[in-house]
């Protein structure tokens, strides 16, 4: 696990994670140290909703050293009640996320893991479905239904045809329909063997996003990059450790 650490008001502020997702830990960070200047965040009651996540902050005392542990809902137990420090699923999310909005071009439009969104039960096991967001019906409602894309009984649908859940167990129905919740109320989004082939705006224009392939080329880009700068941080160590004076980057 890869731990990340930040000085916020001259206390250690440590995030653990299994991928090298600085951009995402970076992003946690400044909202931190930004809040921190108006609030007490150091008095393990302090909750961040930080997009679709909400963090917490846990006082922590190994071998006589103190520091903070950002965590976050574990999603592989009851998130109502049960935290975690791997933030790995949180910072996926948030990057899925924060690229979609960005790609698209779009205002968000916040969704919380906590919010809810419409299902219909029988596409749930469905290859091609489809995510419509309109406007929230009540507080705690994300306004986005998931449903068929060819539904033949669409007019024929009975109250319990449907499923009410929190946005977050849609990570083990379709881990891809995660991107598109910030996006804005009037957005379509189709999906294919659980990957988003199509987006659309209230207005029915297209929306950019991203392919999986082009995901998957950005993702080794950035690996490459963390794992360079992580020999290179090694190497400097090294020579301070051996008395030398490390040189200065070009």
């Amino acid at each position: 696990m890869i731990t990340f650490e930040a000085k916020i008001r001259e206390q250690t502020v440590r995030l653990f994670a299994d991928l090298p997702l600085k951009n995402a830990v970076g992003a946690i960070m400044r909202v931190l140290a930004d809040v921190s200047q108006k609030t007490n965040i150091f008095n393990n009651k302090f909750v961040l909703n930080f997009g679709w996540n909400f963090l917490f902050l846990t006082e922590r005392n190994e071998n006589g050293e103190k520091f903070w542990v950002v965590e976050t809902a574990d999603f592989n137990k009851n998130p109502a009640r049960d935290r975690t420090d791997n933030l790995t699923t949180a910072l996926v999310v948030q990057n899925m996320q924060m690229e979609a909005v960005q790609v698209a071009k779009v205002k968000p439009e916040n969704c919380t893991s906590r919010d809810t969104v419409l299902v219909l039960k029988a596409a749930l096991e469905a290859n091609d479905v489809y995510m419509h967001r309109k406007d929230a019906a009540k507080d705690g409602d994300s306004g986005w239904y998931y449903g068929l894309l060819d539904d033949p009984d669409e007019e024929n649908h009975v109250l319990a045809d449907f499923e009410s859940m929190p946005t977050y167990k849609l990570i083990a129905v379709c881990p891809d329909a995660m991107r598109v919740l910030q996006l804005p109320v009037g957005t379509v989004a189709v999906f294919n063997d659980k990957t988003l082939t199509a987006l659309v705006d209230g207005d029915d224009n297209a929306l950019s996003f991203t392919t999986e392939e082009e995901r998957r080329r950005l993702g080794e880009k950035q690996r490459k990059e963390f794992e360079a700068e992580v020999a290179a941080a090694r190497a400097r160590a090294q020579e301070e450790a051996n008395g030398k004076k490390p040189e200065s980057a070009e």
